[in-house]
């Protein structure tokens, strides 16, 4: 939908936020995260222009190159290892020793995952290997990039320093202390080592304790040289919550950077590519998909949810609210939704930044709430932090303003527990959208907990921690197995590349990367899809936390998911009915979510190991 172009900016003099300083004004949206990642939810929404569904096609822009040849620069390197379904097609999987842990059936190998990735073929550093060119080699290359040698992989573990925004959520018990994380990583580290192919290699965790603060670019910039220079890192798991340096400088040293900074925009990842990589979205990728979503099923009709009655009977007038920094860096991605909405027909009346500066968020949200009131806005799209979300909404009450709330999914605004923090209950009362985040079950049916109970036979001790680790710990096990003996950035990347989009059912979001035919750029980050939530403040169930009270998002279709560049017709009456197929919690997980049973791998813990 395309803003009023007479709409404040931010850039633009009539910004709703004061002059900040340097130190107040750099990257704040991965407070958020930090502060509520105790929720145990790690997905967040991944948009981006629909493309053909040709998953052969190749348009995507190749980051850092200023070129556009797509996912075939990594993926047609011939040292990339043959996957059973390639071998299996050709007639020659007779060929290549697939080991006791492959499922010929999937495959994929013996891990009850549905994310397991395909089986490789063993690989055995005594034997001569062919590579797809038909090209033999021996061993695995040895050091073939900085941080890997014939028989390890270095990687840092990022450790914050107290003034950084995680070191704070760190004192105030939201997550594990660092040395129960750092534990935690090391066992999920020791699981897949046993479990995927790692080329008579092992992945060495090297802590790395900061010294910045999270925001100074060149503490950050410091840092980041001393895991490459100092630890010898070949990648970097985690970095500061507010500063991009930290991954740009990696990228300059050939270090990669996973799960570094949720604020990162999609032009980084494809500026430094391909040494930036993420399970969770880039912010900039959130509304398009949503919104195209949105044109289909709310566009042209009454805003039969809001809360004044006077608006339920008129045709929706939009209002899209969003976070930004200080200088902007969303203006291009504004530019572009101006142009896709004014070709649909489907325009904003008004498009308003914000800055999260806890100083003047209060300030803020009352300037943009009497804008949207002045224009008579019937519909708030919110894409942005549960801080400024929870200061609109007090904003709205005490300016007797009562609209739709469109939520888009972002930093934890689908969670129970950011719900139960809306003061005005009523107004929330008529809040629906888009999450990216599975739908809910009981914590211990999670992917990684249920992971680490197969492989240890016990469940986690540092549970607060769990279901953030456990992703970007498959993200670089999945890298590895799917690299081949000689692990480079670029084997790396298409070795990511090739790997099948997986999940897409309620509890498992679709994960993809690379060129699927689902995104217009090269895609970095992992979560394809969402499903649709409405707030019903009476609904007694478990937050996140597994407190028991009244307020739980509801899920119509049984959390049905709905990819991002193929938006569906919704039948919209079945929101905000209490019915059984909308429920909050999901006692059961569908089977559609469930991966193979398999015995743990001989020598893990379960197995007497």
């Amino acid at each position: 939908m395309s803003p009023d172009t007479s709409s404040p900016g931010p850039s633009g003099a009539d910004r709703p936020w004061p002059k900040l300083s340097a130190a107040q004004r750099f990257g704040p949206l991965v407070a958020v995260v930090v502060l509520l990642a105790g929720v145990g939810v790690v997905a967040t929404l991944k948009g981006g222009s629909a493309k053909s569904t040709d998953p052969t096609a190749s348009t995507s822009t190749t980051p850092g190159a200023g070129e556009v040849d797509g996912a075939a620069r990594y993926t047609d390197n011939p040292l990339l290892p043959i996957i059973w379904a390639e071998a299996d097609k050709a007639g020659t999987a007779g060929d290549f020793d697939w080991g006791d842990r492959c499922d010929t059936e999937t495959g994929r190998i013996m891990v009850p995952s549905v994310y397991a990735p395909p089986c490789v073929p063993v690989f055995d550093p005594q034997a001569t290997w062919v590579d797809r060119d038909g090209k033999e080699h021996q061993g695995n290359g040895g050091a073939t990039s900085r941080g890997v040698s014939d028989d390890e992989i270095v990687v840092a573990y990022y450790i914050p320093g107290p003034q950084d925004l995680m070191g704070l959520a760190e004192s105030l018990g939201i997550f594990d202390g660092a040395e129960a994380r750092t534990k935690l990583v090391e066992e999920l580290v020791d699981m897949a080592s046993s479990t995927y192919e790692t080329y008579g290699r092992r992945v060495v965790i090297k802590p790395f304790q900061a010294t910045g603060d999270g925001r100074n670019p060149s503490q950050a910039r410091a840092d980041a040289r001393r895991v490459a220079e100092d630890l010898g890192a070949f990648a970097s798991i985690g970095g500061p919550t507010q500063s991009l340096a930290y991954q740009q400088e990696l990228a300059k040293r050939g270090v990669l950077c996973l799960a570094c900074s949720p604020s990162a925009p999609d032009s980084l990842y494809q500026e430094v590519a391909p040494y930036s990589w993420a399970v969770l979205a880039s912010p900039d990728q959130i509304l398009q998909g949503v919104l195209d979503f949105g044109v289909i099923n709310l566009f042209g009709k009454p805003a039969e949810f809001a809360g004044d009655p006077a608006y339920r009977t008129r045709t929706r007038t939009m209002g899209v609210v969003h976070y930004d920094q200080d200088p902007p860096i969303f203006d291009d991605l504004t530019a572009r939704m101006k142009a896709r909405y004014q070709a649909k027909g489907a325009e904003a009346e008004v498009i308003i930044p914000y800055l999260l500066d806890t100083a003047t968020l209060a300030q803020q949200a009352q300037g943009i709430i009497g804008q949207l009131k002045a224009k008579e806005i019937t519909s708030v799209v919110f894409a942005g932090d549960p801080f400024m979300l929870i200061d609109l909404v007090n904003a709205a009450s005490r300016q007797n303003y009562h609209p739709e709330w469109l939520i888009t999914g972002t930093v934890f605004t689908d969670t129970t527990a950011v719900g139960r923090l809306m003061p005005d209950q009523e107004q929330w009362a008529h809040a629906f959208g888009a999450s990216s985040s599975p739908a809910r079950g009981r914590p211990e049916q999670g992917d990684t907990w249920r992971l680490y109970r197969w492989y240890y036979g016990k469940d986690p001790t540092a549970t607060k921690s769990l279901a953030l680790s456990g992703p970007v710990v498959q993200l670089l096990f999945t890298g590895i197995h799917m690299a081949g003996p000689e692990l480079t950035p670029e084997t790396f990347a298409g070795g990511m590349f090739r790997y099948p989009p997986s999940g897409g059912g309620p509890t498992t979001p679709q994960i993809s990367y690379g060129d699927h035919g689902l995104f217009e750029n090269l895609d970095f980050v992992g979560i394809d899809d969402f499903t649709v939530v409405w707030w019903d403040p009476d609904l007694v169930g478990p937050s996140e936390q597994e407190v028991e009270a009244p307020g739980m998002w509801r899920y119509p279709l049984g959390g049905q998911r709905f990819l991002l560049n193929d938006p569906q017709k919704l039948d919209t009456s079945l929101l905000f009915r209490d019915i059984p197929e909308s429920p909050g919690i999901l006692t059961e997980i569908p089977a559609s979510d469930l991966a193979p049973d398999y015995p743990p791998p001989p020598g893990s813990p379960a197995a007497g190991g």
